[in-house]
């Protein structure tokens, strides 16, 4: 499912914070590695390669090369492994590479290091940091399962579910599943936004056209 060009363009004039963080080109497999895992440990994000620190576009150096370098970060340098969605996306001219990754229900994801080391890194503003004992911890017991989820949130998230079965770079918006349901539109944004919260789904775009997909 592409993702919304609207979206990113907004998020790259919101400028870096705590989901957003920009790279003027792709930094060594470690320093990746960390932003990647940071984000599947907190809330997810959005990483942009090719925009400078204040927002300016460059460009993304080699971006075919430069994406297929991520996908191997994220199954070698990471685990448990994590497969962020990559895509070529051109803004004003200027052919950027955006990374999502979302908050992962298999947290804590680990960097590993020289010698076999694992370090768990988490999001602390715009700053990528190691995670304390007790963060650490913390994410080992909100790892998420259905358990937590009430039936009507279970029954969106097996719609999406089948979606995805159907079309694997799919997704539906909530009035989709409000109207095939024929349930209230407030009720199911409810359940979406939980899920997504929670890290059952992702969420792509802005308003009533953000499109949703199981992980």
């Amino acid at each position: 499912m592409a993702m919304n060009l609207e979206e990113l363009r907004a998020a790259i004039a919101a400028g870096e914070g705590r989901e957003v963080e920009f790279k003027r080109g792709l930094p060594n497999d470690q320093k990746t590695a960390r932003s990647l895992c940071a984000f599947a440990n907190t809330r997810g994000g959005l990483l942009f390669i090719g925009v400078g620190d204040h927002g300016e576009l460059i460009g993304a150096p080699h971006p075919e090369l430069t994406a297929k370098k991520l996908r191997l970060i994220g199954s070698e340098h990471i685990v448990p492994p994590i497969a962020p969605l990559i895509e070529r996306v051109v803004i004003e001219g200027f052919t950027i590479i955006a990374v999502r990754v979302a908050a992962s229900r298999s947290r804590p994801h680990a960097v590993l290091r020289d010698a076999g080391v694992r370090e768990i890194v988490v999001r602390s503003g715009s700053s990528n940091r190691a995670a304390s004992k007790a963060t650490s911890a913390a994410l080992r017991t909100t790892r998420r399962s259905r358990s937590i989820l009430d039936a009507f949130e279970r029954s969106v998230l097996d719609y999406l579910a089948s979606v995805k079965e159907s079309d694997p770079n799919g997704g539906a918006t909530v009035g989709e599943f409000a109207r095939e349901h024929n349930v209230g539109v407030q009720r199911s944004k409810r359940a979406f936004l939980r899920l997504e919260r929670e890290g059952f789904v992702l969420g792509f775009g802005i308003g009533s056209g953000r499109r949703f997909r199981t992980l």
